[in-house]
């Protein structure tokens, strides 16, 4: 009866281990193929704007810093 028991677990967790790994590598194969026919469209890039605070404060860091090495 035990051993049954472990020859009935052995295949099911075969089988699932089996199906688990199929089912892996046809999602992977899923995501190449619409990847490659309908790609992401890319997002030009508008130049960034810097702000007049944002500017000072560079200004001040870059100021201290040439400071501290001299």
């Amino acid at each position: 009866m035990l051993e049954k028991g472990l020859f009935l677990m052995i295949i099911g967790m075969g089988i699932t281990f089996l199906f688990l790994g199929i089912l892996i590598l046809s999602i992977m194969g899923a995501s190449k193929l619409i990847w490659k026919f309908f790609p992401e469209p890319e997002e030009p890039t508008a130049p960034s704007r810097v702000s007049p605070a944002e500017t000072e404060i560079a200004i001040a860091v870059a100021a201290v810093t040439a400071r501290t090495h001299k």
